[in-house]
Formats: C-alpha cells, sequence, structure tokens
C-alpha cells in the first residue's frame, strides 16, 4: 500500500465517528473523541491536522481554527514520530498563544469559544507565529509524511508496502 494511501485509510478511520455539530459548540465531544482514539489513529489524526493547518496559514490558523485545543496531544503525537523539532516549535507557539496563566481546560474553552483577545481581537501574535511558521517549513529532515508511514508500518504490519 502506497503512503499516501495508508496515511488516507487511517486519517479516515480515525475522522468516522466525528459528528459535525461537535465543532459549533463548547462542549467537549470533540476534544474527548480525539483524545480516546487508539494512539495510531490519534497520531495519525493529530499529525495530518497540524500539517495542513501549518502548511495553509501558519500557526495562527491552527490555533484560530481550534486545532490548538489539541496541541499538547500534537505535540505528545509528534515525539511519539521523532519529530522532536516540529514538537519543539508547536510547544512554543503554544506557549505564545496560551499567554495567560490557566489551566488546560480553560484555555481549550477559550480556544472553542473565540474568547482569547491577543489570539481573535489583535494582531499581537501574527509576527512571533510567524516566525515559528518560517521555522518549521525548514524542518525538511522531519518530514511527516515519511515518519507517519513508518510509524504506522509498525503498527499495522499487515498493510503491504
Amino acid at each position: 500500500m502506497k503512503t499516501e494511501v495508508l496515511i488516507e485509510k487511517i486519517y479516515l478511520e480515525a475522522t468516522k465517528g466525528l459528528k459535525e455539530e461537535w465543532f459549533t459548540t463548547d462542549q467537549p465531544y470533540w476534544y474527548n473523541y480525539v483524545v480516546n482514539l487508539d494512539l495510531p489513529l490519534q497520531v495519525t489524526y493529530l499529525t495530518v491536522l497540524l500539517e495542513s493547518q501549518v502548511y495553509n496559514g501558519g500557526f495562527h490558523q491552527y490555533f484560530w481554527n481550534g486545532y490548538g485545543q489539541f496541541a499538547l496531544e500534537t505535540i505528545d503525537a509528534l515525539i511519539e514520530l521523532n519529530a522532536y523539532k516540529k514538537s519543539g516549535l508547536l510547544n512554543r507557539a503554544l506557549s505564545i498563544v496560551k499567554y495567560e496563566n490557566i489551566s488546560d481546560g480553560d484555555f481549550r474553552n477559550k480556544l472553542i469559544n473565540k474568547t482569547l483577545t491577543k489570539l481573535f481581537e489583535g494582531e499581537d501574535l501574527f509576527e512571533p507565529l510567524g516566525k515559528l511558521d518560517d521555522q518549521y517549513y525548514r524542518t525538511a529532515d522531519e518530514d511527516i509524511t515519511i515518519l507517519l508511514e513508518r510509524f504506522l508500518r509498525k503498527e499495522y504490519p499487515e498493510y503491504e508496502v
């Protein structure tokens, strides 16, 4: 099975239980669903989302669109793939966006409800997050497609190469 087909197959498996209404509620259904996925499904879902968001609109877009609620889990997923540079960059982006000393749960709520003032009402975060975007784009030695494929082939040896 080709790399892209394998990743797409696992990603679709990860997303099959998501419900559209979860994306517009302040209830943590989406979050709870994702954090309770089996590890290979969770790693695939989180890293594919991060890559698509950062390469499309940067870390600002990743957080703006609500995916930042999974930042801590995505950091762990990147470490699982041995993408230490990218995990470090996401950790730095999280510390910039989560500028208030609040719990992770409160941060997720403010992110979902779009009440993080600096992120949703100002432009203060564009420059520091943009610098991290540039660094992220230069981490060619941590190609998520390659790292994710290696991880998934170990987890799913039944899928032929």
